[in-house]
């Protein structure tokens, strides 16, 4: 009996545990002041005074614990020391280029993200800034982020929270991201693939929008007939070029003649560079 005792305390985080024996301790401190306060009115009968006792006790140190359990849940954004006593939450902290980017309310809205979106005060605070700022591209960047930001916290159907924190000593934004994904145990969505990297060294699990939209991209094979639209004249004499619906840039060989017209085409060959899939194509 005494090593399963041990083998269940070695299963149970000590964090829960010392919360339970604290829920225990002021479930039974309550039910000893309320036994002496009902036992106040005389009872003549001894076993009766034990019933209410072990009625009391029973009751009041199992509400204790379970209070102590369940009610961390509601402490562990206000005493930081409780953090990770709860359940695991899927709680997803996202940085300032995801909100400028836009593509995440689409995601949160079609089900795809069914985490807790943490956005802290920070980054609004840094999507102000570049909303305030005298360039027009920085502006527009800033408000597109302010934005998305009130379409995610108006949707009734979406979890998000404003985590209100700060870490004084750290100036960097992409820094305090990360100190704060540490310290809630979150994974992180970015844009940004730098951030990415400084994340996923600190064993931090990263979601990255472009990885997701270069997974979710159409795998062309090569010979495969599409129609497309060239835009513009591509950098070598005759290439035209088009962008597929996903924004994949495709050149044409022989399409400057085409521009502004649709017309099908033949895929030739792909390449995958730091930025994007570029396609090549001619003429069917």
């Amino acid at each position: 009996m005494i090593v399963g005792i041990e083998i269940l305390i070695e299963k149970i985080p000590l964090k829960k545990l010392l919360l339970a024996i604290g829920g225990l301790l002021v479930g039974l401190i309550t039910a000893i002041l309320l036994a002496s306060f009902v036992l106040l009115i005389p009872v003549s009968e001894p076993r009766t005074i034990i019933y209410i006792r072990f009625t009391l006790y029973f009751a009041f140190t199992y509400l204790g614990i379970m209070i102590g359990l369940k009610g961390v849940e509601e402490l562990g954004f206000i005493f930081p020391f409780l953090r990770g006593v709860k359940e695991p939450e899927r709680l997803l902290v996202v940085d300032t280029s995801v909100l400028i980017d836009g593509r995440i309310y689409e995601l949160a809205q079609g089900g795809f993200l069914d985490n807790i979106i943490i956005i802290p005060k920070f980054v609004i605070q840094e999507l102000q800034g570049l909303a305030d700022s005298a360039g027009d591209m920085k502006r527009q960047r800033g408000r597109r982020g302010l934005e998305v930001l009130q379409h995610l916290r108006s949707n009734p159907n979406m979890d998000v929270n404003i985590y209100d924190i700060d870490y004084p000593d750290i100036e960097a934004v992409d820094a305090k991201l990360v100190k704060l994904a540490i310290d809630i145990g979150a994974n992180l969505l970015t844009n940004d693939s730098n951030l990415a990297k400084v994340a996923e060294v600190q064993n931090i699990k990263v979601l990255n929008l472009n990885i997701l939209a270069t997974l979710m991209r159409p795998n062309l094979m090569s010979g495969e007939e599409i129609p497309l639209k060239i835009i513009k004249e591509g950098k070598e004499a005759g290439q035209g070029i088009g962008y597929l619906e996903d924004g994949t840039m495709v050149i044409v060989e022989g399409g400057t003649k085409y521009l502004g017209k649709i017309i099908n085409i033949i895929i030739d060959s792909a390449l995958q560079t730091s930025t994007g899939r570029i396609i090549f194509a001619k003429i069917k």
